[in-house]
C-alpha cells in the first residue's frame, strides 16, 4: 500500500507490519548514527553486524600471568652466582679463623636447599592463604622480636638472632614479608570499604603496628630493617589510595627525627663522620667503607678473575655477607656488577607485571609490596658497597650469604610467583566437622548421626 508523502512511515499498514517497520527504523537510525548516514538523502543500509554486547564484570577482572619462568630463571641465576662467590669471598677467613676452607660452602648449599625447598612451596601455596594468615603472623613476629633481646644471640655487638638448637634464626627478616602481607590485607580490606582515604582508618593503624616494629628493630639496634619497614608503608598506602598530604608530613616528620636520631646516637654519627670524609677515617670507622670501594676500584671492567680478590684477604669485614658486592666487582669487575644490576631490575619489571594482572586487590598489594622490598633492600646494598650511602648491614637478596635472610627471600619470590599464576580464587581453610554433621566432599550429602539406643 502506498502512503502519501505527508503520510508517516507506515500508515496504513496492519499492527505486525507497523511492528516491522518500526524496528527496521530503529535499526537504521542506530546504524546512521554510528557510521554517518545521512537519513534525508540518499539510499540507507542495514548493517548486518553482531550488536555490542556489554562487558560483564568478571571479564574486567584482570587475567593473571601465569607461571613466570623468566622471573624464576633470573632469581636461580642470582642464587647460583651467590653461592659461588660466597665460597671465593669466605675463603680466606674459613681457612684462617675455622680451619675448614668449605665450612662457609656447606652451610651455604644447605640454606640453598632450604631457600629452593620455600620458593617451590609458597609457589603452589594459593597467595589469598596471606589474607588469612596475615594478622596472627604479625602478632607472631612482634612475639619473636620481644624476645630477641631477652634470649638472643648477639654478635658483633648487636642482638638480633634467635637460636633453637643448631638452628639460627633472625626474626626481623621475617618481619618485612609478614608486614607486606599485613599491609595487603588491611588495605584491600580498607579499600573495598572505600574508608583509605581517612587517616584514622587508613593510616593510623598501619602507623601504630609499623612504630611497634620499628622500635623493637631498633633495640637490637637494626636501623636498616626500620627504614625498610618505612619505605613499604608509605609505598603500599600510596598504592592503595592513601590521601598524599599525610603521607607527606609522616614522611618529613619521619625524616627529622631519623637526623635527630642519628645525631644523638653516638655509634650513628661517626659512621655518618666516616661517609663524608672516609678518606680521613680509612683506617678506623671508615675502614670497611674505604676498601669496599677500593676493591670495586681495582677490579676495573672486567675483574681480577674469579678468586682473584686481594681485599677478601681479611682487609673488608664480611666480605661475603654485606659486602659481597665489593668482592664480585673485584673478582668480575663492572660487568659483573651490572649483571647484578640487571638482574634486579628485571625482577622490578616482572614483579610490577604480576602485580598489575593480579585477580585482586589483595594479590596486587602483595605482589607490589614484595617487589619493593626486593628492590629497596638491593638498591641500599648496591649504594652501602658503592659508596653512595653509609654503611649499613643489608644483605643482597639471593646473593649473599645468610640463611635466613636467603630463605625468607626466596619465600616471598615463590609467594610472589603465585600471584602471577593466579592462586587459587575459591581457596578456603578446610573446616572439622562440628555437632553431629560431617562435612564431605562437594555433592556427598550423607549425614552421619549417632546410634540410637533401643528403648526395649
Amino acid at each position: 500500500m502506498a502512503t502519501t508523502p505527508h503520510e508517516p512511515v507506515g500508515a496504513g499498514l496492519p499492527d505486525d507490519a507497523l511492528d516491522a517497520a518500526t524496528v527496521r527504523d530503529d535499526v537504521v537510525a542506530s546504524s546512521a548514527l554510528d557510521h554517518d548516514v545521512d537519513l534525508l538523502g540518499g539510499p540507507t543500509r542495514v548493517s548486518h553486524a553482531a550488536p555490542t554486547m556489554a562487558v560483564s564484570d568478571a571479564e574486567l577482572v584482570h587475567h593473571p600471568v601465569g607461571m613466570d619462568w623468566p622471573l624464576f630463571a633470573t632469581i636461580a641465576a642470582l642464587a647460583t652466582l651467590g653461592l659461588i662467590m660466597a665460597f671465593s669471598a669466605s675463603y680466606y677467613l674459613a681457612v684462617h679463623r675455622f680451619g675448614n676452607e668449605h665450612l662457609f660452602l656447606d652451610r651455604h648449599v644447605q640454606y640453598l636447599g632450604a631457600a629452593a625447598f620455600a620458593l617451590l612451596l609458597f609457589a603452589n601455596v594459593p597467595y589469598q592463604a596471606w589474607s588469612k594468615l596475615a594478622y596472627p603472623a604479625i602478632v607472631v613476629v612482634l612475639i619473636a622480636l620481644i624476645a630477641v633481646p631477652i634470649f638472643g644471640v648477639t654478635r658483633n655487638r648487636a642482638t638480633r638472632w634467635l637460636m633453637f638448637g643448631p638452628i639460627t634464626f633472625q626474626p626481623a627478616e621475617l618481619a618485612k614479608v609478614v608486614f607486606v602481607a599485613y599491609l595487603a590485607r588491611s588495605l584491600s580490606k580498607k579499600a573495598e570499604q572505600n574508608s583509605i582515604q581517612t587517616f584514622n582508618v587508613g593510616l593510623l593503624p598501619h602507623l601504630l603496628v609499623w612504630t611497634l616494629l620499628c622500635g623493637l628493630c631498633m633495640k637490637q639496634p637494626d636501623l636498616g630493617t626500620a627504614l625498610v619497614l618505612a619505605v613499604l608503608l608509605f609505598t603500599l598506602t600510596f598504592i592503595a589510595g592513601a590521601r598524599i598530604a599525610p603521607l607527606l608530613f609522616l614522611g618529613l616528620s619521619g625524616l627529622g627525627l631519623l637526623i635527630g636520631f642519628l645525631i644523638h646516637n653516638p655509634m650513628r654519627s661517626r659512621r655518618i663522620t666516616a661517609f663524608l670524609h672516609n678518606f680521613e677515617h680509612r683506617d678506623s670507622v671508615g675502614y670497611q667503607l674505604w676498601n669496599s670501594k677500593l676493591a670495586v676500584a681495582m677490579g676495573g671492567v672486567f675483574g681480577r678473575g674469579l678468586g682473584g680478590s686481594h681485599q677478601k684477604l681479611g682487609f673488608v669485614p664480611e666480605a661475603h655477607t654485606d659486602f659481597v658486592l665489593a668482592i664480585i666487582g673485584e673478582e668480575l669487575g663492572v660487568v659483573g656488577i651490572a649483571f647484578i644490576a640487571v638482574c634486579f631490575m628485571f625482577i622490578l619489571y616482572r614483579g610490577t607485571r604480576i602485580a598489575l594482572s593480579a585477580r585482586d586487590e589483595f594479590g596486587r598489594l602483595l605482589a607490589m609490596g614484595i617487589t619493593v622490598l626486593f628492590g629497596t633492600q638491593a638498591a641500599v646494598n648496591f649504594g652501602v658497597v658503592l659508596g653512595l650511602l653509609p654503611t649499613k648491614g643489608l644483605t643482597l637478596p639471593f646473593v649473599s650469604y645468610g640463611g635466613t635472610s636467603l630463605v625468607v627471600m626466596a619465600m616471598a619470590a615463590g609467594v610472589l610467583l603465585n600471584v602471577g599464576r593466579g592462586g587459587d580464587p575459591d581457596f578456603a581453610w578446610p573446616q572439622l566437622p562440628t555437632g553431629s554433621r560431617r562435612r564431605g566432599r562437594p555433592g556427598n550429602t550423607r549425614v552421619w548421626r549417632p546410634a540410637q539406643r533401643s528403648r526395649t
